[in-house]
């Protein structure tokens, strides 16, 4: 290859380093509030790869239950597109994070070592998922690789060799993406592909970053209107596994996504909407949500309950995601501690959210229809009794909203039986032949409302107790 070639072909490998350069420090990190090990900072140049891994090699295994204490934190403009390629690897392989911490860049080459970070849990046997973590207030910038020619004329083979050259550099991306299944959205390598070298595309909203599956941390939670925040919180989850900007769903600006409760305590919850998702609107978003008091890690996850049998069906969540998609990274509230997460409002925001719409449930029938069912109309929780009836031990204090499974749905058992049983009973029966008889529904909503019915039920804690019908739901 002549001179003039090498120069060519060596520009299209390079990300945007240009000049006389050093090689990028690679060191033990403070964590840089980002839970790092490493830091990487300076621009990437060949032998970097080879100084990761040894530094890598000095490290621990990571084994802890969460990605927070086992990233790497990058500020790097961007470099040799080959030796970054070979960094995401070694990151992939070692199950390590990546992070761009508050005030540092990370753009070009760089932002490729970025998309090798990923988690995985000691119990997980052998599954993980991306753990890559921008700040709030960081940048992260993707392009195309560069290509540099000098101002004279080149032959064909020059120029088909320089060709090769390129197309070897996306390759180089895709094997990233195949090799260690690393998460990198079509979308995403489409930007890269249409983002000229001389141009860069930041990631700089909430749903760029929801879609590319870039977690943006330390976020603090939004509950000043809960139910758009937990729509959005479906949104963006959702976004990011099918590969879709969340504001193009009807959803975005519809506040009809009614939500129901259940697991409901002061640092947790279980939240479920009722369809809204997938083909023909019928898969739901089911939350699974606990507070650890940690600014950098997840919250929880969702699940798409009725999705596709090829589609993903499950995302982790952080408290960014909470927020509007189309907001600003830069307008997102920092949480510099744990006492600045809003979690402790967020979940009071959830509870009063749930006692809203499970306090006062009407019950329309003396039968349950399904065994699954919710504890409601109550105020905090009701008692799972050794008997049917208010004498009988208490075995457990069961909170609003927690879901229970009814031994057996036509199984009505009562306390007594005494006159108003039977007259009950009968009232039953005759109302499920008419059910537009406004007397016999009368009758039904008083021995109901006066705890003459009661079901056996299991608890969430797998405790078998009773329950009057008054506090059960389908």
């Amino acid at each position: 290859m002549t001179q003039g070639l090498w120069r060519l072909a060596m520009a299209v490998v390079l990300g945007g380093a240009a000049g006389a350069v050093h090689a990028a420090d690679i060191a033990l990190s403070d964590g840089q509030d980002m839970g790092c090990q490493l830091r990487i900072d300076g621009p990437i140049v060949p032998g970097d790869a080879d100084r990761l891994d040894g530094a890598l090699r000095d490290l621990p295994f990571p084994d802890g239950t969460t990605p927070v204490g086992q990233r790497i934190c990058l500020n790097s403009s961007g470099g040799s597109l080959v030796e970054a390629v070979r960094m995401g690897d070694l990151i992939a392989e070692r199950f390590m994070g990546t992070a761009v911490p508050e005030a540092a860049t990370c753009e070009s080459a760089c932002a490729l070592v970025f998309l090798g970070g990923r988690f995985a849990h000691p119990e997980a046997d052998g599954n993980f998922i991306p753990d890559r973590v921008l700040h709030p207030r960081g940048t992260l910038g993707f392009h195309a690789p560069a290509l540099v020619v000098e101002d004279r004329a080149y032959g064909r083979d020059e120029i088909n060799r320089a060709y090769s050259v390129a197309l070897g550099s996306m390759g180089e991306i895709l094997r990233l993406r195949s090799d260690h299944a690393a998460e990198i959205p079509d979308s995403l390598f489409l930007t890269i592909l249409n983002t000229p070298a001389s141009d860069m595309t930041y990631v700089e909203t909430v749903e760029q970053a929801a879609r590319w599956q870039i977690e943006v941390a330390p976020v603090a939670l939004t509950a000043a209107d809960i139910s758009s925040a937990l729509r959005h919180a479906c949104l963006n989850a959702d976004g990011g596994m099918l590969d879709q900007r969340p504001s193009d769903s009807y959803l975005y600006g519809s506040a009809n996504l009614p939500f129901t409760y259940a697991n409901l305590g002061a640092d947790h919850a279980q939240v479920t909407s009722r369809g809204g998702f997938r083909a023909e609107d019928v898969a739901s978003c089911d939350m699974t949500l606990r507070a650890d008091g940690d600014p950098l890690d997840r919250i929880g996850y969702v699940t798409i309950d009725g999705g596709g049998a090829n589609q993903n069906t499950r995302r982790e969540v952080y408290p960014y995601m909470f927020h509007d998609p189309r907001l600003p990274l830069s307008a997102l509230p920092v949480a510099r501690s744990a006492a600045e997460t809003g979690e402790q409002i967020f979940f009071a925001a959830i509870q009063a959210a749930a006692r809203e719409e499970l306090s006062e449930v009407e019950i329309r029938s003396c039968w349950l229809l399904s065994p699954e069912a919710r504890i409601v109309n109550v105020n905090d929780y009701v008692n799972l009794r050794g008997g049917p009836g208010f004498e009988a031990e208490v075995l457990r204090k069961v909170p609003l909203g927690e879901k229970v499974r009814v031994i057996a749905t036509q199984d009505l058992r009562t306390p007594g039986t005494g006159d108003r049983v039977r007259s009950c009973l009968k009232a039953c029966n005759d109302l499920a032949v008419d059910s537009s008889d406004i007397d016999l529904r009368a009758q039904v909503d008083r021995c109901i409302a006066g705890n003459v019915f009661w079901y056996e039920i299991r608890d969430g804690s797998g405790t078998a107790g009773y329950v009057s019908r008054k506090f059960l739901s389908d």
